[in-house]
């Protein structure tokens, strides 16, 4: 299931800016990864902000729970604004045009 997750930034006062850079550098490695696996569909920085927007294709809720939660090195400072879970639209529009009678 695909799922629109956004996050901001959420260090003032807990970190300095070098610090954040040093978590964010691992962060940086993590994302790779799971754009690689296909994990993360795409990860998009919102210019000019502390804001990070990302699709994501997780089998389970579960799965998207234990990431956010336990492996994304920025988990501590990551804020999640968003959670979104997508439904295709042609598949809406099936839904639709049969006046959701399955």
């Amino acid at each position: 299931m695909l799922y629109y997750v956004q996050m901001k930034w959420n260090h003032e006062g807990r970190i300095t800016l070098d610090e954040l850079w040093e978590i964010e550098a691992k962060e940086t490695l993590h994302a790779q990864d799971t754009v690689d696996s296909g994990f993360c569909v795409g990860i998009w920085k919102v210019a000019a902000q502390k804001r990070v927007i990302a699709i994501i294709d997780a089998d389970t809720p579960d799965e998207l729970d234990r990431t956010a939660l336990g492996r994304l090195p920025m988990r501590e400072y990551l804020e999640f604004e968003h959670v979104w879970p997508l439904r295709d639209y042609m598949s809406f529009a099936e839904d639709v045009n049969v006046g959701y009678k399955v």
